[in-house]
């Protein structure tokens, strides 16, 4: 799930599906670069947000929450497989270069 606060207003929450989260990983770091992120916004939740009914058995796996004025976010995970973890650290490092204070908290 992403929590994104742009521009002062009201954070925004977007489920995604866990098997599109790395994808939405890096149109999120295209996002954030970009001088146009209320246009990108759009496509993000276009292309990943869940939009089908939530089910008994589903759960979150964890958040990212996201604060675009002030250029942090924090990633809060638990339960999920060592190669997703490794790809948020990997991609963690990237946000760091665009200027973006980064926490991680995985189990």
């Amino acid at each position: 799930m992403f929590n994104m606060t742009l521009s002062g207003g009201h954070p925004s929450t977007i489920c995604v599906e866990i098997s599109k989260f790395p994808q939405s990983l890096s149109f999120l770091k295209d996002m954030l670069s970009s001088e146009y992120i209320d246009e990108y916004m759009e496509d993000f939740i276009r292309d990943f947000a869940r939009t089908d009914e939530i089910m008994p058995d589903d759960r979150t796996l964890g958040f990212v929450v996201i604060n675009i004025p002030r250029k942090k976010m924090t990633f809060a995970f638990s339960r999920i497989d060592e190669t997703l973890k490794k790809r948020i650290r990997d991609i963690s490092s990237d946000f760091g270069k665009i200027g973006y204070e980064v926490e991680l908290d995985m189990e």
